[in-house]
């Protein structure tokens, strides 16, 4: 699978390395305070922030259950850029370098109200009621 580099309004598919530095050199805290590297949509490491402020970096491998972050939110530019750099070439020896502490995501299960269920049975009580109208 390609691995791509997206923020919120540019993505590059197969980025090397010098693409990898002006994007997130381009994170000004303003418009742009994202950039993404991932193969998947649940398998990337996102940092966030701006060059001036510093990063924080996010990590999620496979699926919520293994999302990590930085516990340093202030990383220098250089390192964040050497970690999307490696990262790109699957190298995942930076991980070691940094503390980091496991991101609790609560996901709540829908209600019923909005599943397929509830959208038949109202598809069902207005076929009735249709039917209803026009036997009268």
């Amino acid at each position: 699978m390609a691995m791509i580099l997206s923020t919120h309004d540019t993505g590059f598919e197969h980025p090397d390395d010098a693409t990898i530095a002006k994007v997130l050199a381009s994170l000004d805290g303003g418009h742009n305070v994202l950039a993404t590297l991932g193969s998947a949509d649940d398998t990337y490491v996102q940092a966030h922030g701006s060059v001036r402020a510093g990063f924080g970096v996010d990590l999620q491998e496979g699926s919520l259950a293994r999302r990590f972050r930085t516990k340093n939110r202030a990383l220098p530019l250089a390192w964040v850029t050497e970690v999307f750099q490696r990262y790109a070439k699957g190298d995942l020896s930076w991980r070691q370098e940094v503390e980091w502490e496991k991101e609790e995501v609560k996901v709540v299960p829908p209600s019923w109200w909005n599943s397929w269920v509830a959208y038949i049975l109202l598809m069902v009580a207005v076929a009735f009621a249709i039917w209803f109208i026009r036997g009268w």
